[in-house]
């Protein structure tokens, strides 16, 4: 995902708008912020977040084509696996052969590494996803917003107001700065699992 496309999703997530729906479930409020607080607050969140960088880059990972199980396994002419996976087997093998500069290659490419490959760089987005909305929350929460669950009747008024729309806007900061809905509709969050006691 582009950093600047998340600056702007992200920074609507205060408004109310989400990633993922153009009818959201929840919002950002804070009694009595100015709108021009809390527009710029939910911007500066947003830069905050969209700036976070994932220093994961795979290496290590389990399954992962960056991990220790990196090499392709050799077929056997059955067509099972082998366990002793390496770069030595030919070609009338079926297994993998070094070739030029010492990459692996294979007359057909491993579907299993495509698969694993493809698999790691989801979770990778995933992760870095997570982290952007975990400091965009943080962030928010730093500056004594709260997050408010949006009730049916709410979520049919802001789908009928237009992504991006003054009125959307204005309809959000009217139910964030109410400090009934505060109250009464804030998330609340999940106690975190206790530890497991160690013998």
């Amino acid at each position: 995902m582009k950093p600047i496309y998340w600056v702007v999703c992200a920074a609507a997530t205060v408004m109310g708008c989400s990633v993922n729906s153009s009818n959201p479930t929840t919002a950002w409020g804070k009694k009595d912020v100015t709108m021009i607080n809390y527009r710029t607050d939910g911007a500066e969140c947003a830069v905050l977040a969209a700036t976070t960088n994932s220093s994961a880059n795979g290496a290590n990972t389990a399954g992962g084509i960056s991990g220790a199980n990196s090499t392709v396994p050799q077929q056997r002419a059955s067509g099972a696996s082998s366990a002793s996976a390496g770069a030595s087997g030919g070609p009338s093998s079926g297994g993998a052969q070094s070739v030029g500069g010492g990459g692996t290659y294979r007359d057909s490419g491993s579907a299993d590494l495509a698969t694993r490959a493809a698999m790691q760089q989801q979770s990778q987005e995933m992760q870095a996803n997570r982290m952007r909305n975990d400091r965009l929350k943080s962030c928010l929460v730093s500056r004594g917003y709260t997050e408010f669950n949006l009730n049916a009747d709410q979520r049919a008024k802001l789908a009928t107001l237009p992504q991006g729309s003054d009125e959307r806007r204005e309809y959000l900061y009217k139910l964030g700065t109410d400090p009934d809905v505060l109250a009464k509709q804030a998330v609340v969050k999940k106690p975190e699992p206790a530890a497991a006691a160690s013998n």
